[in-house]
């Protein structure tokens, strides 16, 4: 599992690749940790989940734990390039209603941004 990070609009896109399966997690835990401790502005996070081949129980749990760190300080987050996999699980967890959905990073930043 890689992730990688970069900025635009002061929305954070996190690109996922890779297995998001438990212990590979750790690094989504501590990526995403990192930019909690530098950002003190509401955080608006979208995870590309376009090279993702397989996610499980405690990738969405790790997704899950990111909600709750940054919803009391206003943050979002999106979801972008959901294969069927990822998208059948999110749904089934019933976090359809946690994790926007977008078609693309633009469409996903814009809606971000706006709720600034």
């Amino acid at each position: 599992m890689v992730i990688t990070g970069s900025e635009k609009n002061e929305v954070i896109i996190f690109r996922l690749s890779g297995r998001i399966i438990s212990p590979g997690i750790k690094e989504i835990s501590e990526t995403v940790e990192e930019a909690l401790t530098v950002s003190s502005s509401p955080l608006r996070f979208v995870f590309d989940f376009k090279k993702v081949t397989q996610i499980d129980s405690s990738g969405l749990s790790v997704l899950m734990k990111i909600h709750s760190d940054i919803h009391p300080r206003e943050g979002k987050i999106a979801v972008i390039n959901v294969n069927k996999h990822v998208k059948n699980l999110i749904v089934m967890a019933r976090l359809i209603t946690v994790f926007e959905s977008f078609e693309s990073e633009d469409d996903a930043i814009a809606a971000l941004s706006k709720k600034s």
